[in-house]
């Protein structure tokens, strides 16, 4: 599928509520590929999964960083996964995105990261720019955007907290063209800091002020369990303390009756699901970033922004 000269407006959009199963790379990749058949099926054109959709989310943080299973089961951009997933967009005509532990070929660093495959094979790889928490311990700092074309237009990728606590990155895509944002995550349950709330209210506040779409896939339940299903595995040498996902996959973004309406799914959706609809990204048009009639000028002023954030780095000494 090639991209066209004219924008396309109307596109199914799909996001994935995935349970994986921590370190089982083999089951996590049919269950990917099973669910992208099943969503091209129903008309997707652009499917979203998870964070770490490939091999589950959790670090172990009293392993060393050589033998944790990030390391060990960290695909380079090249790799068998990456292949397979192209391999399926190649003859559905889709795009995938998806979430993986990566290795640079070249450092041997390894990233959080989104591979991006459409319909002409692998498109890209996006490195989370914000690692949260104890993902430190075991990835590096990814240092560039992703955008990748497609008939509707460029689409932007961010992970998680890139996209709750770090709007530039959003900013940016939408800037650039984007009409549409994808969020692979990993929002763990948790009651005393109303992860639901956060979840919700940190992407709705998103598409409010930058007038665009996004698509938002979480995993689902807990992921250190057994292969079939049946039971959690006990915390132990090299297992770790499971936490529970909270599902909520969702598609939101400008409406007729609102300045955000959610178009496909619930941040209390919480059962291993997928979620579709048709949306029309022509409601996108990003005002900031558009002449404003009194001014002749964008209100989006990004010459001083470089100056405050160049003022920030060179106190913090980079």
């Amino acid at each position: 599928m090639e991209n066209t000269a004219v924008q396309r407006d109307i596109v199914n959009l799909a996001a994935v509520n995935l349970r994986a199963v921590w370190g089982d790379k083999a089951q996590n990749l049919r269950r990917i590929l099973d669910y992208t058949v099943a969503a091209a099926r129903r008309g997707a054109d652009i499917i979203t999964f998870p964070e770490l959709a490939l091999t589950g989310y959790e670090d172990q943080p009293d392993t060393p960083l050589s033998e944790k299973m990030h390391h060990r089961l960290a695909e380079t951009a090249g790799g068998p996964s990456i292949a397979a997933v192209a391999d399926c967009c190649r003859q559905l005509g889709v795009y995938v995105v998806f979430g993986l532990p990566e290795r640079d070929p070249a450092t041997g660093a390894v990233y959080n990261a989104a591979a991006v495959c459409g319909p002409d094979g692998p498109l890209g790889i996006y490195r989370k720019m914000h690692p949260a928490g104890d993902e430190s311990l075991w990835c590096q700092k990814g240092e560039q955007p992703l955008l990748f074309s497609t008939p509707w237009g460029p689409v932007g990728v961010g992970i998680c907290y890139d996209s709750y606590s770090f709007p530039e990155l959003l900013r940016y895509y939408a800037a650039s063209g984007a009409r549409l944002y994808l969020n692979p995550t990993a929002m763990p349950e948790n009651h005393r800091r109303e992860s639901r709330s956060f979840y919700r209210d940190t992407l709705y506040a998103a598409v409010h002020q930058n007038d665009i779409f996004l698509v938002s896939a979480n995993l689902v339940s807990e992921d250190v369990i057994d292969p079939g299903y049946r039971w959690r595995l006990p915390a132990g040498p090299g297992i770790p303390q499971p936490a529970t996902f909270l599902g909520g996959s969702l598609v939101i973004g400008p409406g007729f009756g609102r300045r955000v309406h959610l178009y496909a799914g619930s941040p209390r959706h919480c059962e291993a699901e997928l979620v579709l609809t048709t949306v029309d990204l022509s409601l996108s048009n990003r005002t900031i970033y558009s002449q404003n009639p009194y001014t002749g000028t964008p209100d989006f002023r990004p010459e001083c922004y470089q100056q405050l954030y160049g003022e920030l780095a060179r106190r913090q000494g980079r």
